[in-house]
């Protein structure tokens, strides 16, 4: 889509993303080296009964379907930030996320030629379960 096309209340869904248990410690291993990511032992003991995603690598793969569904396409820029990240619950092996990315503020830039949109998104798990949410800003050429 390009910049002027976007309205502020579109909404896009992703396709569903499997966590698997080799991700969580492939991820792990090179980004987030805690026990509760990498030892079944420990982590089976720790506070969440298992394994659980780095909250980071569970970003990365929603973001990843986000990219996937070719929105912007060649239109995107770069990113401007995260406003809010918020974890609500841990991601397990084997949970499949959804995602809905809501476009909530979209405002042209002074120099003319870029546009920022704002994107709210709430993931959830298999069971409906609200997992992450969180708020970014992306430029795209306008």
């Amino acid at each position: 889509m390009k910049f002027n096309e976007f309205e502020v209340g579109d909404t896009f869904l992703m396709a569903p993303y499997t966590v698997t248990k080799e991700e969580i410690i492939e991820f792990a291993e090179k980004y987030d080296p805690q026990h509760m990511h990498l030892d079944e032992e420990k982590a089976e003991n720790g506070p969440y009964g298992g394994l659980i995603a780095s909250g980071l690598h569970s970003l990365a793969g929603v973001w990843s379907k986000w990219v996937a569904l070719d929105i912007v396409g060649e239109d995107a820029i770069g990113g401007a930030g995260i406003e809010r990240l918020n974890w609500l619950l841990p991601v397990k092996p084997d949970d499949q996320l959804t995602g809905e990315f809501k476009i909530t503020k979209k405002r042209k830039l002074s120099d003319g030629v870029r546009g920022l949109i704002t994107i709210d998104a709430k993931v959830h798990n298999q069971n409906g379960k609200e997992v992450m949410e969180f708020t970014l800003k992306a430029i795209v050429r306008a």
